[in-house]
């Protein structure tokens, strides 16, 4: 009896189907894995460089202050400083001073990305608050004042959903002491937020979260919302945009 062998070379349709399947599925968690390393990188990358620039901010306000603050002053005379720009639209957010009698100049100017057509690359908005420490015993009724400051960072090229936020502080040595010693009225001499500039609440931050075509980032203003006043988490210590220093 004669019999008949079929040559059964190559893939059948559903061997082929099935390798097919396999090729995509491993296709798929490759580029999952790879967006994801990507968008790490972007945020990695992002969050590095929002604290770079935040410490400029930080360290150019410090420099500033104390230098104005510890100089030797003119009676009657009220300093400023405040961000200006801070959605980055036509330009960078600046840090600036308002000195008694001057127009206000640029205590930084930061290189962002960016023209008179187009944001810069962070936006940035800057807040103050002042603490006052009395010590007993002391010949002035206060004799240690404490800069506290919040910084936040949006990123208009990124299109993160959230804010990235630095806080610090710095003790103005001898505040009243040098007052004192100046020939000066110490209990005139002040570091104080300005009440009339926009504080930290929940409306100033809803703007800032908007770009410059006013469509609101809802996420990014969800991320800070803890942060703002009205809130349980809030301190009692209110934050203001704009500080002021008036020598007595």
């Amino acid at each position: 009896m004669k019999k008949t062998i079929k040559n059964r070379k190559g893939f059948t349709l559903v061997e082929m189907l099935l390798s097919l399947a396999i090729i995509c599925m491993i296709g798929g968690v490759i580029g999952g894995v790879c967006v994801s390393i990507s968008n790490s990188f972007v945020t990695t990358y992002n969050i590095d460089d929002s604290a770079d620039y935040a410490l400029l901010y930080a360290k150019a306000f410090e420099n500033s202050f104390l230098d104005c603050t510890q100089g030797a002053g003119s009676k009657g005379k009220t300093w400023s400083w405040y961000i200006d720009n801070p959605k980055g639209i036509s330009g960078a957010p600046l840090l600036k001073v308002k000195k008694p009698s001057a127009a206000a100049t640029n205590v930084f100017t930061p290189k962002f990305i960016g023209n008179s057509s187009t944001p810069s690359k962070w936006s940035v908005i800057m807040f103050y608050a002042v603490e006052e420490k009395a010590a007993s015993g002391a010949e002035e009724t206060f004799n240690s004042v404490l800069v506290k400051y919040r910084i936040y960072i949006k990123d208009n090229y990124a299109r993160t959903d959230y804010i990235y936020r630095y806080d610090g502080s710095f003790w103005v040595p001898r505040f009243y002491e040098r007052a004192k010693l100046a020939g000066a009225e110490a209990a005139n001499r002040k570091i104080s937020v300005d009440t009339s500039s926009s504080p930290m609440t929940e409306a100033t931050m809803t703007d800032f979260c908007k770009d410059p075509q006013g469509v609101l980032n809802q996420k990014a203003l969800d991320s800070i919302k803890s942060d703002l006043e009205g809130t349980s988490s809030h301190p009692t210590i209110t934050y203001y945009s704009r500080i002021n220093y008036l020598w007595g």
